[in-house]
């Protein structure tokens, strides 16, 4: 063998062991095929249609949802129901997310990308969604390392991703699903409705203040407005003040949601308020209303009189006291509106009743933080309220005694003088009236005399008898 043979044998070589480490040290993938091709859809939407359930991973959190019985519930929150709006979000996330590019990579490659569910480094894990049908788990989508963009531009350009169901590589997609959280506190829906209908009665006490008076507050419908009960005949209602509570339960939002542990370290049962709520339905509920310990921190300075007031918040606690009740049947004369309404009401009632029901074990036993603005009509004393009745004053009147007028002479018969009344002064009687004849006047004008046009046919000159002067003899009528 020449030494050229042996050179090109030798560089053949080294060129073959380069290819191979750098097609091991980095995928290919231009010249390979992974199972799913770009701009496919990274989840079908049938797949993402059909489950039931799904189950976040961020390092050591874990959240879990599910449905139960058609409602999305937060499992690590004792099944408390789940924000809405986030789940949407996740799951129109993996409905639309599209594969970018495919990355053909073996199992032992995947800690490049931070894919490898079973390292040891937490910072390295990948986040993760598990999706869930008929309670089993149908796929895991692993989320890896955000792809920086290139090109000079700051920010990232997509992530690295894989499926569990499938080890051809890895994708990368656009949405980098940044606003994933694991704290199941972050799921929750954090608005309470405690009341199915509109709240026609709240009876306020407090149990541990001797010193607070209990009101009662009621109105017919919810048309209406509130009355305060027991009002003396000197006070009447503030209407406006009342107003207030109309919609106190339509949308109350929640800060944060404590365990028994945590109500005991927190609630001041000292100012504690009950408020026992009945709608329109029947339905009654029970609110407890304990405002929450000051911290001394929070204390506003006494050599600072800029510094703001601490705020107070409120821990609440729901528990439902009795389901609604069968409304009463109209009278034989009520209208067809009325009647309509109470067929609907017989109809619906049991929904409502399950509905409270649920509502009920969703609520009880739990405690919700709540600032200020949301109870603090609640908490409110009974003088706050009412105020002195404004007497309406009739309009005065003043009567004056009838005057009689003399009937004048002649008149036959007389007026009749009324009694009680003073007979009339003499010789007061209206003179009589004597017509008199008046002349009557008429204005005369002389006739005016209109003198007659010289040379008129129609209005000859006049004879020298009636002018006195002699005659002139006519011009001819060509001069």
């Amino acid at each position: 063998m020449s030494r050229l043979q042996l050179l090109i044998l030798w560089i053949l070589a080294i060129a073959t062991g380069l290819y191979y480490f750098k097609s091991k040290d980095v995928p290919d993938s231009i010249n390979s095929k992974t199972k799913l091709e770009i701009g496919s859809d990274l989840v079908s939407g049938k797949t993402v249609d059909t489950i039931d359930g799904f189950k976040v991973k961020a390092g050591k959190d874990t959240v879990t949802l599910k449905k139960q019985e058609g409602e999305w519930v937060v499992s690590e929150q004792d099944d408390f129901p789940a924000n809405l709006q986030t789940i949407s979000r996740v799951l129109d996330a993996l409905r639309n997310t599209k594969v970018a590019q495919g990355v053909v990579a073996s199992d032992e490659y995947y800690d490049r990308f931070n894919l490898d569910p079973a390292t040891e480094e937490e910072k390295e894990q990948p986040d993760s969604i598990t999706l869930m049908a008929g309670g089993k788990e149908s796929a895991t989508v692993y989320l890896g390392k955000t792809r920086e963009a290139t090109g000079g531009s700051s920010g990232t350009a997509g992530r690295f991703v894989s499926l569990s169901d499938d080890d051809s590589g890895v994708y990368i997609v656009q949405e980098t699903f940044g606003f994933l959280s694991a704290n199941s506190d972050n799921w929750i829906s954090k608005t309470l409705t405690p009341l199915e209908e509109g709240v026609i009665k709240m009876e306020v006490a407090a149990p541990n203040d001797p010193t607070f008076k209990p009101w009662t507050i009621s109105r017919k419908t919810v048309l209406d407005d509130f009355l305060v009960e027991g009002l003396t005949e000197k006070e009447e209602t503030r209407t406006n003040e009342t107003g207030t509570l109309k919609n106190v339960f339509s949308s109350v939002s929640f800060v944060e949601m404590l365990n028994e542990e945590e109500y005991k370290t927190r609630a001041d049962e000292k100012g504690i308020r009950t408020l026992k709520a009945t709608d329109s339905g029947g339905s009654t509920f029970l609110l407890t209303i304990i405002p929450e310990k000051k911290e001394e921190s929070a204390e506003p300075k006494k050599d600072d009189p800029a510094a703001p007031m601490p705020s107070i918040n409120y821990i609440v606690t729901i528990k439902v006291l009795a389901g609604p009740t069968k409304p009463e049947p109209p009278a034989a004369d009520a209208s067809v509106q009325d009647k309509a309404v109470y067929q609907q009401r017989v109809e619906n009632l049991a929904d409502l009743a399950a509905s409270v029901n649920r509502m009920g074990k969703t609520y009880g036993g739990r405690y919700f933080v709540v600032n200020t603005a949301a109870v603090g009509s609640l908490t409110k004393n009974r003088g706050e309220f009412i105020k002195p009745k404004t007497e309406k004053k009739e309009p005065t009147t003043v009567n004056t005694p009838p005057v009689r007028v003399p009937a004048p002479e002649g008149t036959n018969p007389p007026t009749p003088r009324i009694p009680g009344t003073p007979p009339p002064p003499p010789g007061i009687a209206r003179p009589k009236e004597i017509p008199s004849k008046k002349p009557k006047i008429e204005a005369v004008t002389p006739p005016i005399q209109v003198p007659p046009i010289p040379g008129s046919q129609r209005n000859p000159p006049k004879a020298p008898a009636e002018t006195g002067k002699p005659a002139e003899p006519e011009k001819p009528a060509d001069q």
